[in-house]
């Protein structure tokens, strides 16, 4: 009875000390002038606190060899801020040893544009906000500055994982600062023992220009050793974003004519360009511009026509005008040549003219047949509007909506050298696609490429690396932000929040294309039995969880996030026993009604049991086991199926267990 009074007297004092403990910590908060907190890449912050996401008190972020990942958090700011700045730590492996310099990490301050009106043909619910409003998307090359009252300011991480990292969770923080205050948060970088292809598997391209070099760069001279320097730094760009196609136009081909009447071609400036490009060693492609123009009308014209060249004249030194079709005959046959010498003819894709559609395709035809009557080993491709070209191109790139819409004929179109792509172009698509536009959610540039791969698109093509209005960071244009993806500085090139994103993307398609190779490997190595095997399906199943269709897709990061995780996961477990591998028909996540059936088809190493639902199936000599589910049985009122194949295979190593679900109804 003697202890109870210093039972409760203890009770109270840890009462009295834990109070105490949380009144100096909220002292503590509420002496503090900002917060920092975690959010994920894939949205956008608005410095006025427009619908804030979900934040965190750590950013936690992962990623294999040779990865650039990316990261955000946020500081809210109490009362204004002065000369606030960022400081990134080394990352350090405490198990073994091994760190992430310092200078593999990069951070930005994420500056904001003015929307004044929003993508046309969107739905309020597609849209991120309603303009106007001011929407962050650019990274801010200021490594300072001031941040008003009671606003969000967002922070924008970059991390490169060395090819020779070793695997493991890796743990530091960012620090920020304003006068004498500071504040951090922790950061855990989590490597997964793969490596990022070096080669690029997706077809890349967006197209930029030169015209702006003397007004955003101050580079009067074209070709001169500025001009040059400039177009490097965006090659290396691009590349680092893993573009590996970019374009040189005719243009830079040097015409004469002789006094003799003979026309001669200089490919000195063309060559010089392609080969800023091509030194990069992460260029696959080269595309040319165009060598024909509506008619007039524009684009609503039933005319494709040659265009006019610029010619020198030898005899006088001046240049004149010359019709396409005094020059095409020539030009082409002569640029066949030449890039065949160069080692490039394999390389290139040509143009016709870019978005013929129905009215017009018959033209963009009779002009093809012509082109390729001079140049019948150039590839062609180009952006297009209808189906009816198909037999006469080797590269069709429809536009998203269109993809989708008139997906059958496409699907049923590949041939043998002939390749299926997508483009986009944001105001003048369809509702609900994913979107470059600005005032879209950012999430939208990654899932692009996740679309891809999903419907066996080998490319992806877009119009706007740098076309940009006068002022890019005030006035964003008839085309709102998709005219480009990168911001000018005089030195070169900001990037923007969805050149990141979609750099992402293109490395989640690698890893889909990493799982199936290493299906593909284990198909070629089982011999004709397995011809059964899709190589592509398991990507395909994981990637419809995050864009089940063209206009329907996630917009939750932790989706996104999740299919990334389980693909790394399944990877993984290539290289553990028991080996296994699972095919259903239908693809997982399909739609069944009661009493329909799913086949199962296997294999499995020597030795080890495979139970599929609580049933143990029989595997013969060379690892094959199938099996059909449902019929009557698929009701879950009889035998419990509920809506999955489960399969469970066992050996003296270990065990696994494999999921495939599906929607009944």
């Amino acid at each position: 009875m003697k202890t109870k009074p210093a039972f409760f007297h203890g009770l109270i004092k840890t009462a009295i000390c834990l109070s105490t403990v949380f009144f100096i910590r909220i002292q503590v908060i509420n002496s503090q002038s900002f917060r920092l907190y975690e959010a994920s890449d894939l949205v956008r912050i608005f410095e006025d606190g427009y619908k804030l996401p979900v934040f965190g008190d750590t950013i936690k972020i992962f990623g294999i060899r040779g990865e650039t990942i990316s990261g955000q958090f946020v500081l809210y700011a109490k009362k204004t801020l002065t000369g606030v700045t960022v400081k990134i730590s080394e990352f350090s492996n405490k198990s073994n040893g091994r760190t992430i310099k310092d200078n593999l990490t990069e951070w930005n301050f994420v500056g904001s544009v003015n929307i004044p009106k929003n993508t046309p043909n969107q739905p309020s619910d597609a849209l991120t906000r309603s303009a106007p409003a001011r929407f962050p998307d650019y990274l801010m090359s200021e490594k300072q500055l001031d941040v008003n009252a009671k606003s969000y300011k967002s922070v924008w991480l970059t991390i490169c994982i060395p090819e020779d990292a070793a695997a493991g969770n890796y743990i530091g923080k960012v620090a920020v600062r304003s006068g004498k205050e500071e504040q951090s948060l922790p950061v855990s970088i989590t490597v997964y023992p793969l490596t990022m292809p070096e080669k690029r598997h997706l077809k890349v391209i967006e197209w930029h220009t030169t015209d702006g070099f003397e007004k955003f760069h101050g580079i009067r001279e074209e070709y001169s050793p500025e001009w040059f320097g400039m177009l490097k730094k965006y090659a290396d760009n691009m590349v680092a974003h893993r573009q590996n196609i970019f374009q040189v136009t005719a243009d830079h081909i040097k015409i004469m004519k002789t006094n003799a009447g003979r026309l001669e071609f200089d490919f000195t400036r063309f060559d010089q360009i392609a080969n800023i490009f091509w030194d990069t060693k992460k260029m696959d492609m080269l595309e040319t511009g165009f060598l024909a123009n509506f008619g007039e009308g524009d684009w609503f014209s039933t005319e494709i026509i040659l265009k006019d060249f610029d010619v020198i004249d030898t005899g006088t030194g001046k240049t004149i005008k010359m019709k396409g079709e005094e020059v095409v005959p020539f030009l082409l046959p002569a640029f066949e040549t030449h890039l065949r010498q160069k080692g490039w003819l394999n390389k290139i894709l040509f143009h016709v003219r870019d978005e013929p559609s129905v009215h017009n395709a018959l033209a963009w035809l009779d002009l093809s047949g012509y082109i390729h009557k001079y140049a019948p080993d150039l590839i062609r491709g180009d952006a297009i509007e209808t189906t009816f070209l198909l037999d006469d191109i080797e590269i069709a790139v429809p536009k998203l909506d269109h993809f989708a819409t008139w997906n059958e004929a496409y699907k049923n179109w590949p041939r043998a050298g002939h390749e299926l792509w997508f483009y986009t172009v944001g105001i003048y698509q369809g509702s609900r696609f994913p979107n470059k536009t600005i005032d879209m959610p950012l999430i939208d540039s990654r899932l692009m490429h996740w679309l891809n791969y999903r419907y066996d698109a080998t490319g992806y093509l877009h119009w706007g690396y740098n076309q940009w209005d006068d002022d890019s960071y005030n006035k964003i244009g008839e085309h709102i932000g998709d005219g480009w993806h990168v911001y000018p500085v005089i030195d070169g090139v900001l990037n923007s929040l969805r050149w990141e994103e979609m750099r992402n993307g293109i490395q989640d398609y690698e890893y889909l294309w990493m799982l199936e190779e290493k299906i593909r490997e284990l198909k070629d190595s089982l011999g004709s039995g397995f011809s059964w095997i899709d190589p592509k399906q398991r990507g395909k199943e994981i990637a419809g969880t995050v864009v089940p269709g063209f206009d329907l897709h996630t917009d939750d990061p932790a989706i996104l996030y999740k299919a990334k995780m389980k693909i790394i996961k399944e990877l993984l477990e290539f290289n553990t026993s028991p080996g296994v591998y699972v095919q259903t028909n239908p693809v997982e996540n399909s739609v069944l009604t009661n009493h329909s059936s799913v086949e199962v088809f296997g294999w499995t190493e020597p030795g080890t049991k495979i139970i599929i639902n609580e049933q143990e199936i029989p595997v013969n000599k060379d690892g094959l086991f199938i099996e059909q589910f449902g019929g009557e049985f698929i009701d879950p009122s009889k035998i419990h199926l509920g809506d999955r194949i489960t399969v469970k295979a066992v050996n003296s190593l270990g065990s696994k267990v494999l999921v495939r679900n599906f929607v009944i109804r």
